[in-house]
């Protein structure tokens, strides 16, 4: 990759940081002003999929990235009203307009879906219209990404890469959190900052355990933990990154194995999901010990948390589902969601705020 002059536009504030460790970090579990109870209104009928990717509202409809293995399809369409399937598609592959892994990368405006491929090296962008009027249209450019990239985000003609690499990887020096990169390859800026200090720790917190959302100008990006609950903003600029504000809510604290890590009986878990708004997150939220190590019993991530962009607690809903992926609606104050009941059934539901 092209690589041109780095702006190392690093404050002494942003070196203090970046050398703070886990252990020096003051966890305080969030104060809600506002705490209430909230009730889910299911809209479809049982979902034979398990695990939504994302979620995103447009017009009438809901947009849900899935990997659908009866079809190999990786999205599907549904009227919010009806709560009916009305569109599936775009298939898993190599071959133009499929993808392979961008339903872990998305993000939608204006009627356009877009996946970000990793694994294809591929930014498809896909004509919402189109595709419900029985058009498949879309546009796919090619990409290079920095090593070890585990999401992109766009901010005009930049593009923000957010890196993580294995803690016994010989190449670990070489990788910087993250890239600010213009279309053409050249870094704009480095910017090296975690709140997790343990390699090995922050490893798999940050490949397999981070939720994150951008603004909806792309000028803002939310990054959160499932497990332990940190919450980091930062503004994107054309040709900058900044830290706006780290909230340390609850320690991580998972038992690291040789090949993966477990839970353990004094895991909290934090964010399931986040949708950010120009001025709000919502999240799906859990903030308790998890139940799986301790004979618990209990639904976890079943809370609507809700942020600002300095990561303040605005306001906890307490849900009567588990909730795996949540889109916001502006015009109607309202919360769509994928949620879960005891039994593990998936369904889409929808409150209003």
């Amino acid at each position: 990759m092209k690589k041109s002059v780095v702006l190392m536009a690093v404050t002494a504030a942003a070196i203090s940081l970046m050398i703070c460790s886990c252990s020096e970090a003051e966890y305080n579990a969030p104060e809600f002003p506002v705490e209430r109870d909230g009730k889910w209104t299911i809209l479809s009928e049982e979902m034979y999929a398990n695990l939504t990717y994302d979620m995103w509202e447009y017009k009438s409809y809901l947009l849900v990235p899935v990997a659908d293995m009866q079809t190999g399809h990786n999205l599907w369409i549904y009227d919010k009203n009806s709560g009916e399937k009305v569109w599936s598609g775009i298939m898993s592959g190599r071959g133009p307009g499929e993808t392979i892994g961008g339903i872990r990368n998305t993000y939608f405006k204006d009627g356009i879906l877009t996946y970000y491929d990793d694994m294809k090296g591929s930014i498809l962008r896909y004509d919402v219209d189109s595709l419900l009027s029985g058009v498949f249209s879309y546009t796919e450019e090619r990409y290079e990404e920095p090593l070890w990239t585990a999401m992109m985000v766009e901010c005009g003609d930049s593009r923000l890469f957010v890196n993580n690499v294995g803690f016994a990887s010989k190449e670990r020096h070489k990788v910087r959190r993250f890239e600010l990169l213009d279309a053409s390859g050249d870094t704009l800026e480095l910017y090296d900052f975690w709140p997790v200090e343990d390699i090995e720790e922050r490893f798999h917190i940050y490949v397999s355990c981070y939720r994150y959302s951008p603004s909806p100008d792309k000028r803002k990006l939310a990054i959160g933990t499932s497990v332990g609950a940190i919450l980091e903003t930062y503004a994107v600029e054309s040709n900058s990154i900044r830290q706006e504000a780290v909230r340390f809510f609850y320690e991580p604290d998972i038992d690291v194995s040789p090949g993966g890590y477990d839970y353990n009986e004094r895991t909290i878990l934090g964010f399931n999901d986040i949708f950010a708004t120009a001025d709000r997150l919502y999240t799906a939220f859990d903030g308790e010990v998890n139940p799986y190590w301790n004979d618990g019993n209990r639904l976890t991530y079943t809370k609507i948390a809700v942020f600002d962009w300095e990561g303040n607690p605005v306001e906890l809903i307490h849900t009567d589902y588990k909730i795996n992926k949540i889109a916001y609606s502006e015009a109607e104050n309202t919360i769509y969601a994928a949620v879960e009941d005891r039994d593990g059934i998936m369904y889409l539901a929808k409150m209003a705020l």
